[in-house]
């Protein structure tokens, strides 16, 4: 996904709106039918600049594979969830007698959390379960047709559903996502009916649900708030949002909240760090310390765009556009040679609880046109850079694609190599990359590699990586147009 900030006008969605919305995304989704996979652990041997490092492939679930509640697998869904304790949380669509279910798996053994479908009178019968978050805990909380739930393999229980009372009055009327805490805390921005506010971003910790923001709070910065955009979640319960206001001193901010309080993290016409005002921003990502990380565009700066940390006291800029980049040659702005006028950031950021921030950025002006880094606003370090060698091959990078951090530094990103160079062709020019630096960069899978006897011909999403050493779990697809879900572990990396 590309960050285009601008300043558009905004109009409030309606429910019915949402709701199609999902509903035409989960057509296309889950609108392919999947050839088996058999599951199996194997270890697969890295070529070339790491030909001492292994790694062992596990399949976690896979298209065709047997479903612990009946039926089969027919394809994947959101990325794979992880905790520190090494369970995965997955969901699936189902070849019956469930159409859609939400799994955990830990050491070898798979157990349901919720089905969709099922035929069972005694149980839940929901229309859809998705997008499955884990706990430190074990639970699992998923979405519903009606609501967000908490399982942990023996019942679900609901956390919040549509009809359920809001703080402050009249009824939630759900028709969005939602962020979860690995204690189990989520929050989600809704609309409310037959009450004076129309919307609000709440909190549940499945006890109760607080109200962090109404549209009718008057916001820090004056006047009222418009738009309500989605929240993220720290891991003592706070809040940060980002909100359209309307009346007052700015019309876009970024705020966190406790139930309690709000605070401004970022606000238009405030000055950046770095130079300029800030303009706009984009959603924000929170790590377990509060420290709030987004996209800003910017006036009256050296380049119109930067990505910004903050806590409510202190900022720092960790790139901006037009910046110095490690290596030569500086982030891209517009007008630069060969920089494209509407994005010089692509993909989403990372951000762990050290203050780190992964991020990847067209380049000019130097060696290389683009590149992954990492940086807390004092030093800034490449991870990958196109056209340099990509270790395990022979090939060297052309472009980035997804990418996650874990709290040791190390990130995991999903690259493609540039064609007709070190016998790379459009069947092996693709793989998944983890490491902390340039130096230490392993290859993890690869486009064209055999795993569990099919052929990896897309890799498509990662999951958070969690504590140092542990292994990197993704979704992939195969030949066959199958599917799986794969957790694998390099001997170099946890050995280390």
């Amino acid at each position: 996904m590309t960050h285009v900030i601008d300043a558009p006008t905004l109009r409030k969605p309606t429910l019915s709106s949402k709701k199609s919305e999902l509903i035409m995304n989960l057509r296309r989704r889950f609108s392919r039918s999947l050839a088996p996979l058999v599951a199996l652990t194997l270890t697969q041997f890295l070529s070339g600049a790491d030909a001492s490092a292994q790694v062992r492939h596990t399949i976690v679930a896979a298209s065709g594979d047997a479903a612990p509640a009946g039926g089969n697998y027919l394809s994947f869904f959101s990325a794979p969830a992880l905790n520190v304790r090494g369970q995965v949380a997955f969901d699936a669509f189902l070849g019956g007698p469930s159409r859609f279910g939400v799994f955990v798996s830990h050491d070898a053994t798979t157990s349901p959390i919720a089905l969709a479908g099922d035929p069972d009178p005694a149980a839940a019968n929901f229309g859809f379960v998705i997008a499955p978050s884990l706990t430190t805990r074990g639970d699992v909380i998923f979405m519903t047709n009606t609501g967000f739930f908490l399982g942990d393999g023996r019942r679900a229980v609901p956390l919040v559903q549509s009809g359920d009372p809001a703080p402050g009055g009249g009824s939630l009327n759900l028709g969005g996502g939602y962020a979860a805490n690995s204690q189990g805390a989520i929050a989600y921005q809704t609309f409310v009916t037959g009450a004076v506010a129309t919307q609000g971003i709440f909190r549940n910790d499945d006890t109760h649900t607080i109200a962090i923001t109404l549209d009718t709070t008057v916001p820090p910065t004056g006047g009222s708030f418009f738009l309500l955009g989605q929240p993220v979640i720290d891991e003592r319960g706070e809040v940060a949002f980002k909100a359209e206001m309307t009346g007052g001193s700015v019309d876009f901010a970024i705020f966190r909240g406790d139930g309690e309080n709000l605070t401004t993290i970022f606000a238009a016409n405030q000055p950046a760090p770095g130079g300029g005002t800030f303009q706009d921003f984009s959603s924000p990502v929170i790590n377990k310390h509060g420290q709030v990380l987004g996209f800003a565009s910017l006036n009256n700066a050296v380049g119109p765009l930067g990505l910004f940390l903050g806590d409510g006291r202190d900022a720092v800029a960790i790139a901006l556009s037009g910046q110095a980049a490690p290596k030569g040659g500086r982030y891209c702005r517009p007008g630069d040679m060969g920089c494209p006028n509407a994005v010089q950031f692509l993909g989403l950021p990372s951000l762990n609880d050290r203050g780190q921030v992964a991020f990847n950025v067209f380049l000019t002006a130097g060696g290389s046109r683009s590149g992954i880094f990492r940086g807390d606003g004092t030093t800034t370090a490449p991870i990958a850079l196109e056209g340099t060698p990509a270790p395990g091959t022979t090939g060297t990078f052309d472009s980035f694609g997804e990418m996650t951090m874990g709290q040791d530094g190390r990130t995991a990103f999903i690259g493609t190599l540039a064609l007709d160079v070190g016998g790379v062709d459009a069947s092996n020019n693709m793989g998944i990359w983890v490491g902390t630096s340039e130096t230490d960069l392993h290859l993890v899978a690869r486009t064209g590699q055999i795993i569990a006897g099919k052929t990896l011909t897309r890799p498509e999403a990662l999951g958070q990586l969690q504590v140092s050493g542990s292994p990197v779990v993704w979704r992939g697809r195969f030949s066959g147009f199958s599917q799986a879900i794969v957790s694998s572990d390099l001997d170099g990396e946890s050995n280390r």
